[in-house]
């Protein structure tokens, strides 16, 4: 009988074994990097937590390997002495890919780590240290997790506190700001707006040129951000590139709603460490249309490829080439023959709207021992846009353009950026960056059927960018950061010189008080500086010498662990904005602090002033148990001052926002291993600012005529949307496959948007956001 006993333990670890290689498994690399110089850290312990445990030690580059891990939900710990130790909760695990992490390590500046209580690092916390308020990571699982993102970043962030959507497309309002205010950073680098169907003049448009199967986590800030960052006055989107796997051939196929996205990534040669990744995107909004779904009333066409190349050297330290390319056109016909002519109203008119864009760019990164790095990028970008409107008068008459706007923008960018860091409590950086920019500008508008030119511009200026940033770290408890930040214009020869400082202080362990002031200061949008008018009887440029749009933030955030994977985080902040474009030569109500797109044709003087002010409240429920939850609640004021010396809201001043966001994972009792997902979203804000209609006289000139005294004096019906996104996911032996079904607008309510007043009703009339709009697809990782 004992016999019996004495083999049971080892035939139960065989029949173990054999279920677990019947499993479908893959494996977890990657390397362990220091985070602020990026030298690889050798002998860091990488453990594999939970069921089946395995640890392995990084060699002397930093890499790992962890093998035969089995597929879904999978935490990792990472260990090595005098180093912040790190948790990777809730990994996915795939048999389709391998998965890849690249993970940087802080110095423990801990007096004593016996007595340190370990809480969980903040998962939202800024990849960049020295942002110290008003920063947040930017997860590439969120682009893909979050209900009705469609793995878009900006929709994504539009979640975030202190920031809301611009109608349907991804225009970004922060904290009560113009969308323009964004700046949009790639590896290092300014690039143009990186959105399809977007309009000169914002950040925005109908959907992202950046593929989410390229994104590694990065950095979204809404105020007060560090040094490096110039010409932005609202907000910063600092984007970082993955890269592709450096011994394994993927690829990535996906077909949905929106277009077919094929990505592949592998190695150049086995033994090299060099890879590529790829990605090449078709959109089909058109099929949508042709299937009954309101998305537009003009056929629309876009594709777009990305591209991250990594060339890493023995001696000469890493190169890379990225980059990005999007092209789009929407286009709305005229009328082919007399009937739709007479009886459809519409097609008597035409638009035309093509917007390009890209960036190609290449950096290199070098060590020189264990204290400093060196990183430089060359890149090239810009963007083409034309816009076309014409009407036929009579069927058989010539075609009547009525405008015609061709702009176009080029910029050669040189970066380069030292990082020094003499020991565990200080560090600098220092740089500086500038922008050949070339141009080519030409708005024509008819007047009496007779095209005149509004902006016809050509030629060439320098922006250059300049910063100093130190980092203290006094102990665990108490960071502080000061920076400056100097830009320069040939074009007018205008400058300024930007203060910069955070601090970060541990009232008790999950407990932290911080606080962040900054100076900002913006370019004018190029068309503005050119802008022709009529004084005198003459055509001038008036607007040639105008100064930075300028704007001062005062931030001050309290952020608590409530308990684990619980985090709450309060901020209150002030803005306020000078130098602002205005209405010159005249009282008026008008200034380009209310510009969504588009450039400014009046006489310009920066006489303007702003103020945001608010309140945001942010929680957490990070992603644990297959449970996550974000909620956010902004309160806040957005008001100008233009040449009428009175305060008015600006146009982006809907006062409220409030989010919640949730998500839960179901794992499935099937043959082969799979997954449920469910992910929920709901919006309630302010509604939409408009000038009220003057019904009396719209009535009489049957037009739409706004009481121009109230600009911006009346409110919308508040909005409010219930998005729902389920995800199917299941692990066969070499690939992993996931079906999408979603809905965007559940309720399908009518969300105003704008008004007019129509003529043929004799009331007024409203355009609203999108209805309920499915979203489904299919994604096959192999």
């Amino acid at each position: 009988m004992r016999k019996h006993f004495f083999f049971l333990p080892i035939l139960l670890a065989l029949a173990i074994k054999a279920v677990v290689q019947t499993l479908p498994s893959q494996m977890v690399k990657g390397q362990i990097l220091e985070h602020a110089i990026k030298v690889p850290i050798a002998s860091a312990t990488i453990s594999l937590l939970g069921d089946m445990p395995q640890s392995v030690v990084s060699d002397s580059n930093g890499h790992f390997v962890l093998k035969n891990v089995s597929v879904g939900r999978r935490s990792i710990l990472i260990s090595h002495i005098g180093f912040k130790s790190v948790t990777l909760n809730n990994l996915m695990v795939e048999s389709g890919k391998e998965l890849i992490l690249n993970v940087e390590m802080d110095e423990d500046l801990s007096v004593n780590q016996e007595i340190l209580i370990k809480l969980n690092r903040s998962k939202s916390k800024p990849i960049n240290d020295l942002a110290m308020v008003s920063a947040r990571m930017f997860s590439v699982e969120e682009t893909r997790r979050f209900a009705a993102g469609l793995n878009d970043p900006s929709r994504i962030a539009a979640n975030f506190a202190g920031v809301a959507n611009a109608g349907d497309g991804n225009a970004l309002i922060i904290r009560g700001n113009a969308p323009n205010g964004l700046l949009w950073r790639l590896e290092g680098v300014d690039i143009p707006n990186p959105n399809h169907f977007s309009r000169v003049g914002t950040s925005g448009g109908a959907i992202s040129m950046l593929s989410a199967q390229l994104l590694a986590n990065s950095d979204f800030m809404t105020g007060a951000f560090p040094a490096e960052y110039g010409n932005a006055l609202s907000g910063v989107f600092d984007i970082r590139l993955r890269k592709g796997n450096k011994d394994k051939r993927e690829h990535t196929f996906s077909l949905s709603t929106i277009g077919i996205d094929f990505a592949t990534e592998g190695y150049f040669k086995k033994g090299y460490q060099g890879s590529y990744l790829i990605n090449y995107r078709y959109g089909f909004l058109t099929l949508m249309q042709k299937l009954g779904f309101d998305i537009s009333n003009d056929p629309t066409s876009f594709q777009d490829l990305s591209l991250n190349i990594h060339l890493p050297t023995k001696k000469w330290g890493n190169f890379s080439i990225f980059g990005f390319g999007g092209l789009s056109k929407q286009y709305d016909e005229l009328a082919k023959d007399s009937i739709t002519w007479a009886t459809n109203t519409d097609s008597r008119g035409s638009s035309l709207d093509a917007a390009n864009a890209g960036a190609i760019g290449v950096s290199h990164q070098i060590n020189f021992g264990k204290k400093l790095l060196w990183r430089s990028v060359v890149s090239k970008n810009g963007y083409l846009y034309r816009e076309e409107d014409s009407k036929l008068d009579k069927f058989s008459g010539p075609i009547i353009f009525t405008r015609i706007n061709k702009f176009s923008e080029w910029n050669t960018q040189v970066s380069s950026i030292f990082t020094y860091k003499f020991n565990k409590h200080h560090l600098i950086k220092v740089g500086g960056y500038t922008k050949n920019i070339s141009f080519d500008l030409r708005q024509r508008e008819a007047v009496s059927n007779v095209l005149k030119d509004k902006i016809k511009n050509t030629g060439t200026t320098y922006l250059a960018n300049y910063f100093f940033q130190w980092k203290w770290d006094l102990s665990s408890k108490f960071s502080f950061q000061h920076g400056w930040h100097g830009q320069y214009l040939t074009l007018n020869k205008t400058s300024a010189l930007q203060p910069r400082i955070g601090l970060r202080y541990s009232i008790r362990p999950g407990q932290f008080l911080s606080i962040g002031y900054g100076l900002h200061a913006q370019i004018q949008p190029l068309g503005n500086y050119f802008a022709r008018v009529r004084l005198l009887n003459d055509t001038v440029m008036p607007n040639k010498n105008l100064d930075f749009s300028k704007s001062k933030h005062y931030v001050l955030g309290y952020s608590v662990q409530l308990a684990k994977d619980w985090n709450l985080k309060t901020e209150m902040y002030y803005q306020w904005l000078y130098n602002i474009p205005v209405h010159a030569l005249r009282m008026s109500n008008y200034s380009v602090i209310n510009l969504d797109d588009d450039f400014s044709i009046e006489t310009l003087a920066n006489k303007g002033f702003g103020q945001n002010y608010g309140i945001e409240f942010t929680l957490d429920r990070y992603w644990n148990d297959r449970f996550y939850l974000l909620s956010t609640l902004s309160l806040y004021q957005s008001e100008y001052r233009p040449s009428d010396v009175i305060w008015r809201s600006t146009r982006y001043n809907s006062n409220t926002s409030f989010t919640l966001l949730l998500g839960k994972e179901w794992v499935l009792k099937t043959k082969r291993p799979s997954s449920l997902g469910m992910d929920m979203k709901l919006l309630k804000m302010g509604g939409v600012r408009v000038t009220p209609i003057d019904i009396a006289q719209s009535i009489v000139r049957k037009t739409t005529v706004a009481i121009p005294s109230r600009l911006y004096d009346e409110k919308l019906k508040s909005i409010f949307r219930i998005d729902a996104q389920f995800e199917w996911k299941v692990q066969y032996k070499k690939t992993t496959g996931s079906f999408i079904l979603g809905v965007q607008n559940a309720t399908n309510r009518k969300n105003p948007i704008s008004h007019r007043f129509d003529a043929n009703l004799g009331k007024i009339t409203y355009n609203y956001l999108l209805g309920r709009i499915p979203v489904f697809g299919y994604k096959v990782d192999f």
